[in-house]
C-alpha cells in the first residue's frame, strides 16, 4: 500500500485528519492548497505545497511522494472558481469536459482522472468518525412544538438545496425560509437570515444530499458557527446525523450550552422522540 495524502485547505480538519491518520499507523503528507488559509499546525515537516489550478502538478506531486490515496479536508472558498486563475493544461482539459461548474461536477471529474492514475479519493469520514454526532438532542432544554415544526420544515429545504448543489444551509422562522446558503458560505448565510428574524430567534438547518458522496464536501460546523448564530439571533442548529462533521464536539456542545443554542442531530427517525431526551457524548 502506498502513502496517504491529505489535500488540505483551511481550518482545523486537516490537522485532525493528520493526527488520526498518524495514530492509525499511516505516514501521511499534507498537499497544502496555496489558495486556501491552510496552516500546518504541529506538522510543518509533512507539507508539500500545491496549487488547486495545477491539476497536472498535483498528480506529479502525488506520484513523486508515493501517494495512492487522498483525503480532501479543510475549507477552500468556492468563489475561487470565478477568479482568473492560471490553469495548467490538465486542468483546462478537465474543465472542458465538465457539464457545469457546480462543486460536485468539478470534484467528480477530477476524482475520475485521479482514479485513472491509480490514486483513490477516500471518504472524509475515514479518520474523522469521532466528529460525527449520533442522532439525538445534545443540549439540555427540549424544543417546543413551534421550534420542532421549524426544524422539520428547515431540514426538508436544506436537503433540497443540497440536492441541487446550491448549498447545505437554510435559515428559517415560522415555516418561512429567510436565507439559503450559496457561494458565500454558511456564516454569511446565517448572518443574512438572522437579520430578518428581528425580535424572534431563527433556526439554522444544515443537511447533506439524500445520497451524499462522502468523499467530498460533507457539511461541517464548529464553534465559529455557534458564535455567528449567537450574533445573528439564531437559537437552534439542526444537523444531519452521521453526515455532519462537528469540529471538537465536546467544546462545541459546551459552547452551545453557554450560548443557549439548541443542538439537534437528526436522522430519519421520529423528531419528537429525538427531542425527548438529552444525548451525552461518550467519555474520552
Amino acid at each position: 500500500m502506498g502513502r496517504l495524502g491529505i489535500l488540505a485547505g483551511g481550518g482545523d480538519l486537516p490537522q485532525i485528519g493528520m493526527r488520526e491518520a498518524l495514530a492509525a499507523g499511516e505516514d501521511p503528507l499534507f498537499l497544502s492548497i496555496a489558495e486556501s488559509d491552510f496552516t500546518p499546525g504541529k506538522y510543518p515537516d509533512r507539507v508539500v505545497p500545491i496549487r488547486i489550478a495545477k491539476i497536472g502538478g498535483l498528480l506529479k506531486s502525488c506520484k513523486a511522494n508515493g501517494i495512492d490515496r487522498l483525503l480532501l479536508l479543510g475549507k477552500v472558498k468556492k468563489e475561487i472558481i470565478f477568479k482568473s486563475m492560471n490553469f495548467d493544461l490538465k486542468a483546462i482539459a478537465l474543465l472542458a469536459r465538465m457539464v457545469n461548474r457546480h462543486d460536485y461536477s468539478i470534484f467528480k471529474t477530477v476524482a475520475e482522472e485521479f482514479e485513472k492514475e491509480g490514486i483513490r479519493i477516500l471518504s472524509q469520514k475515514t479518520y474523522l468518525k469521532s466528529l460525527l454526532l449520533p442522532q439525538g438532542r445534545y443540549t439540555k432544554k427540549a424544543l417546543d412544538k413551534r421550534q420542532l415544526a421549524d426544524v422539520e420544515f428547515g431540514m426538508e429545504y436544506a436537503e433540497k438545496i443540497a440536492h441541487l448543489d446550491i448549498g447545505q444551509t437554510v435559515v428559517v422562522l415560522d415555516k418561512s425560509v429567510l436565507a439559503v446558503e450559496a457561494v458565500e458560505g454558511t456564516d454569511l448565510a446565517i448572518r443574512r437570515g438572522g437579520s430578518f428574524a428581528k425580535k424572534d430567534k431563527a433556526v439554522v438547518c444544515k443537511s447533506s444530499k439524500p445520497s451524499q458522496d462522502d468523499r467530498f464536501d460533507l457539511p461541517t460546523v464548529g464553534v465559529e458557527t455557534l458564535k455567528t448564530m449567537k450574533e445573528s439571533d439564531c437559537e437552534i442548529l439542526s444537523l444531519r446525523e452521521g453526515e455532519t462533521i462537528v469540529v471538537d464536539p465536546p467544546e462545541f456542545i459546551r459552547l452551545a450550552e453557554k450560548l443557549k443554542i439548541h443542538i439537534l442531530s437528526i436522522g430519519r427517525g421520529n423528531l419528537s422522540k429525538i427531542n425527548s431526551t438529552q444525548k451525552r457524548l461518550p467519555e474520552i
